[in-house]
């Protein structure tokens, strides 16, 4: 499935463990990168199965190295639903997939991607990787400035500056960014990604809770691209939400 791993490039891949990372690392494999993945612990809710989903896709896809860096900022800091217990996780009809893009929704981490790249562009010119791939979308990217295109291209033109003078800056690349969840599962399919592998859910559960915004996104997902859900999802959703969800497809 994949190229041979001998004499390869190496390239950081930033991986929560979901689909949109988990196809963005593909990609670098498939481009015969040598994979050195790299998943942040912020203080989400659901960091213990997020790891432990990375360290299975890492395995699958034959990562030469996996690294984990843990910093407390973000719980530390609340005001987020993902990193602060106080904050209720929207979930069901509370849960707008087409938000407006004025509205900042409670799952906002404060500039959590900026702090990741930057850990991610440290990893990459420490080990003279020249490309860093992360999982930016454009389904995300209307609700999640930090995922856009614009964001993407001022952040390398940032990185150049960043990195040791006499070092060739490495690129942050965003395979999925023009693409919605559907293709992108499509796109994985082509790829033999081993979504069962993946995890999506913000709540952190030993299954998918089936009714956050992210468990959502991903049940719409598989049936809008037309390709069978291979998640355990802990609650189905009421008859009402289901039909709406099955209008949007």
């Amino acid at each position: 499935m994949y190229r041979d791993r001998d004499m390869r490039r190496p390239a950081v891949c930033v991986c929560s463990g979901g689909i949109d990372s988990t196809v963005a690392t593909a990609i670098a494999a498939r481009e015969g990168y040598e994979l050195h993945v790299l998943h942040v612990s912020y203080g989400q809710r659901a960091e213990w199965r997020e790891r432990e989903a990375v360290k299975e896709i890492s395995a699958h896809l034959g990562a030469v190295e996996l690294k984990f860096v843990d910093i407390g900022l973000f719980r530390e800091l609340g005001g987020s639903a993902l990193t602060d217990l106080t904050v209720p996780v929207p979930a069901g009809e509370e849960v707008e997939l087409t938000k407006n893009e004025r509205e900042t929704p409670p799952t906002w981490v404060p500039c959590r991607n900026l702090v990741l790249l930057a850990i991610a562009s440290a990893y990459a010119e420490a080990i003279g990787a020249e490309s860093i791939f992360v999982g930016f979308n454009a389904e995300e990217a209307r609700a999640y400035p930090d995922n856009d295109k614009e964001f993407l291209k001022r952040y390398n033109l940032v990185l150049r500056k960043a990195v040791a003078s006499f070092s060739r800056p490495p690129q942050v690349r965003a395979p999925l960014v023009d693409l919605e969840k559907p293709e992108i599962i499509r796109r994985g399919m082509e790829l033999g990604v081993p979504f069962k592998l993946t995890y999506s859910c913000y709540l952190g559960g030993e299954k998918h809770c089936g009714r956050c915004e992210s468990c959502q996104r991903r049940r719409r997902g598989f049936l809008m691209a037309n390709v069978e859900d291979p998640t355990e999802y802990e609650t189905e959703i009421d008859r009402d939400r289901q039909r709406w969800i099955e209008g949007e497809a």
